[in-house]
């Protein structure tokens, strides 16, 4: 059994450590009554994890009136540890709040997944979240990928950044292409390329050639999604799966709603080589979108 979660943003699901884990387990329920028994697989949107920098903070922070604003105070609230990795790592105070936090945040989004991951006995492709990799001022955004006794086997970097995460927002780092590998699976090869890293034919080159049968495709559409990031969204997955024949099968969860001015829009996707196997209704909405049989075909 194949799930793909299109998961809605909500202030309240980050709030503390407890509410986060609370939001996925309630998810993975959802996901598992769908599905029934059997081997699973449970595939998340990109960034779901990033806002885990944000729990178990005061309500200074929460009462914000933009992102803008909240990690303006998030910096302020940690000023004299950020500060530290500002000066000594030479770093902008972007980066250096990430790693300030990084730890923690990591902690927090892991757990609830590998728990998440245990008691549903699913594979789980995590979404994504900002990573700090050990203690090097490298930081990406890392997609983690979960076996049913809870184990983090593999994380994959992004490779190709967006505004938001490049020098002017998050100040991330993007990883190197030959960092791209495939995790060997009950459902067969898995390749998972972050969101804009689908749309690359390098990307998908790479992936088929290390055996990957499944292209996962983590995703937060940043944006309206209107007519023309519609047609845009064909380049990647879909046309890797239905038009150029790449690989079986692709999984493209896509996350919805806001955080303040912060939104995400899109429609989340299972999709064969006969087309959208699956496709969720709205795009604003959370979905559970469930696919059974589909490797079979």
């Amino acid at each position: 059994m194949i799930a793909c979660v299109q998961m809605k943003l909500a202030a309240k699901d980050y709030y503390t450590e407890e509410a986060f884990q609370e939001k996925i387990m309630n998810l993975m329920a959802k996901v598992r009554e769908k599905s029934g028994e059997g081997p699973l697989l449970a595939v998340f949107p990109e960034h779901i994890g990033t806002f885990c920098l944000l729990c178990n903070e005061s309500d200074r922070i929460w009462s914000s009136s933009s992102f803008a604003q909240a990690t303006s105070r998030l910096v302020q609230t940690h000023f004299i540890t950020v500060g530290q990795y500002k000066l000594f790592k030479r770093v902008s105070w972007a980066k250096a709040l990430l790693m300030a936090k990084s730890a923690e945040a990591e902690r927090i989004y892991l757990s609830a997944f590998q728990k998440a991951a245990r008691e549903f006995e699913a594979w789980i492709v995590a979404g994504s979240a900002v990573m700090r990799w050990g203690q090097t001022n490298r930081v990406y955004n890392t997609s983690p990928v979960i076996t049913p006794s809870g184990d983090v086997i593999y994380r994959q970097h992004k490779m190709y950044l967006v505004d938001m995460e490049g020098k002017g927002g998050l100040d991330l780092n993007a990883a190197p292409f030959n960092y791209m590998s495939v995790v060997k699976s009950p459902f067969g090869r898995l390749g998972v390329a972050i969101c804009l890293d689908a749309f690359y034919e390098e990307v998908w080159e790479r992936l088929r050639l290390l055996g990957a049968k499944i292209l996962i495709q983590p995703s937060a559409n940043n944006g309206p999604w209107n007519e023309w990031q519609q047609e845009d969204w064909l380049r990647s997955s879909y046309k890797a799966v239905y038009l150029e024949r790449q690989f079986d099968l692709a999984i493209n969860p896509m996350l919805v709603g806001n955080l303040w001015d912060l939104a995400f829009e899109g429609q989340s996707a299972i999709i064969n080589q006969t087309g959208y196997a699956a496709r969720a209704k709205s795009h604003d909405q959370e979905e559970i979108l469930v696919g059974r049989d589909l490797l079979k075909l």
